[in-house]
């Protein structure tokens, strides 16, 4: 195995790709947010939003596709990690509880 592999195989168990990706997060309680997917993983993802969205909050996901002929990903979600990255700017992770 190779040193790179090795690395990466301690840190994370599914890979992360980077999409930048308009998103709709509609929350249990009704709340709608528009966002930004800024990567995904089969797990989880990372948003991007102007306001908080509280931790444990659950919801249901749409990531855009960027049209064509494939479906946008649709997903149940449960908010793990809210991290302020700017100025009104924060970063969401939200694992995935499954697919829709």
């Amino acid at each position: 195995m190779s040193s790179l592999a090795r690395n990466y195989s301690e840190k994370r168990n599914f890979i992360r790709m980077h999409v930048s990706a308009p998103a709709v997060l509609v929350l249990d309680n009704g709340q709608t947010f528009e966002m930004t997917c800024l990567d995904l993983s089969s797990s989880g993802v990372q948003l991007q939003h102007f306001e908080p969205i509280p931790v444990n909050s659950s919801g249901r996901l749409t990531v855009s596709s960027g049209g064509g002929y494939t479906s946008p990903l649709e997903a149940r979600v449960t908010i793990c990690r809210l991290q302020e990255s700017g100025a009104d700017e924060y970063r969401i992770g939200a694992t995935i509880d499954n697919f829709l």
